[in-house]
């Protein structure tokens, strides 16, 4: 099989940094013949294919014989035919062939890769281009917002994100944007500028709908960095050693709080060292530090915390947080505070502070709403219009350029680009 070929099969896409789903270059062009198993890749009990254009009519109609004689032309278009599917190797699959309008037709067959492969290399032989699920949906949905919402979902990690992706899947985002070009089209343009500014400002919790948010556990060594990674997790995840150093990789874990996707990055502790690889660590430390969400500052609980915390996060923690756009306020997380013995308190420093025990979990209940609360300081209502691919991003801001240079017309196509699907703008 062909290499390309299977890679589609397989659902090879590409992943954008923000989450965003980039099948191809050219995927906004639609094709006019093609093909799509539109079933997740693997063993199942049943796999749909579907296909359209005269190409791939020609091929089902060659290679499907419905047990009522027919030939696929004279098939009802939205009822199901039971046949066989013929191969020029003798191969005999038992399908189902079901027209779902003049040109589209879905194939389902055994859900194995080997019959799904046997079928959508014979539409690729007949000139029909094979194209991922996602591609396909955005080609044939009229509604290009409520596709994309679809492409999110399966990508979305928690019910809390689904449940927002659902709510723009039913239209709330569109909704928005269509009352956004009427009023362009009435010339209530600071009304239209004050919804997209709502927009925009909802796109950085948007965008992490299908991407979780970045939280790396930073500090000297020893301080339990990784001990806290394993308690906020609730298994152990990274390996806890009373050694300095232990920890010289970047160690991840996706999981939720509150609800909501966080990768927790578990780095080298950051200190002068003249030892190569923990020196490679911290290095790796800083970069993991300054692409974060959110940095957790660990120290060791203890009467000098305030001091240690400003001396520390100058020195170490703040040259990793001078490159833009990452300008983040650490939160810092005063741990092993079960090794107090009582009389030494605290004292709480400017920059905010948590008192944890990773050992008894004491604390770790108000670590994880701290975090949520500075990863999602205001959390959207339920129905609230939110953007959530880089494509919407992009088209807001050309909106808002258009309407502030005063083309109206540019900015009424734009809407219309931001809402109205290929199967729509290809038909017209």
């Amino acid at each position: 099989m062909d290499s390309k070929l299977q890679g589609k099969l397989q659902g090879e896409i590409l992943v954008s940094a923000a989450g965003d789903t980039v099948i191809d270059a050219d995927n906004s062009i639609p094709c006019e013949d093609c093909a799509s198993v539109l079933t997740p890749a693997g063993r199942a009990a049943v796999a749909v294919i579907a296909a359209k254009g005269k190409a791939a009519l020609s091929a089902i109609d060659s290679a499907f014989v419905a047990a009522n004689g027919h030939p696929l032309g004279d098939q009802v278009t939205g009822r199901i035919t039971f046949g066989h599917w013929h191969d020029e190797q003798g191969h005999r699959e038992e399908v189902i062939v079901c027209r779902t309008s003049g040109a589209t037709t879905e194939v389902q067959c055994h859900g194995g890769p080997t019959a799904v492969a046997r079928i959508t290399q014979q539409l690729a032989d007949a000139g029909c281009q094979i194209i991922p699920w996602q591609q396909w949906l955005e080609q044939e949905s009229a509604d290009r917002i409520a596709a994309e919402a679809q492409i999110a979902l399966a990508n979305s990690l928690t019910l809390k994100t689904s449940a927002v992706l659902l709510q723009q899947d039913g239209g709330t985002l569109k909704s928005e944007i269509d009352f956004i070009a009427s009023e362009i089209a009435a010339k209530n343009i600071s009304e239209a500028l004050q919804r997209i500014a709502n927009l925009q400002a909802r796109i950085p919790f948007g965008l992490h709908l299908t991407k979780p948010w970045k939280v790396v556990i930073a500090g000297r060594p020893n301080v339990g960095k990784s001990s806290l990674i394993n308690a906020l997790l609730g298994y152990q995840r990274a390996i806890v050693f009373d050694q300095p150093g232990t920890t010289r990789d970047v160690v991840t874990a996706t999981t939720a709080l509150d609800g909501w996707p966080v990768e927790l990055i578990d780095v080298a502790g950051l200190r002068t060292t003249q030892e190569p690889l923990e020196a490679a660590g911290v290095e790796l430390a800083r970069k993991s530090i300054a692409t974060a969400d959110l940095v957790l500052w660990v120290v060791e609980a203890g009467s000098d915390i305030e001091k240690s915390v400003a001396k520390e996060s100058q020195e170490l923690l703040g040259p990793a947080l001078a490159s833009p756009p990452n300008n983040l306020v650490p939160l810092i997380v005063a741990n092993k505070i079960d090794q107090l013995d009582g009389t030494t308190q605290a004292t709480k420093p400017e920059l905010p502070i948590v008192a944890t025990s990773a050992l008894t979990g004491e604390g770790i209940p108000v670590l994880i709403e701290q975090i949520v609360k500075r990863l999602i300081p205001t959390l959207p209502k339920a129905d609230e219009p939110i953007p959530f691919t880089l494509r919407q991003v992009g088209l807001l801001d050309q909106l808002t350029e258009a309407i502030q240079a005063d083309k109206l017309e540019a900015a009424k196509e734009t809407c219309n680009e931001l809402t109205v699907g290929c199967a729509v703008r290809t038909s017209s």
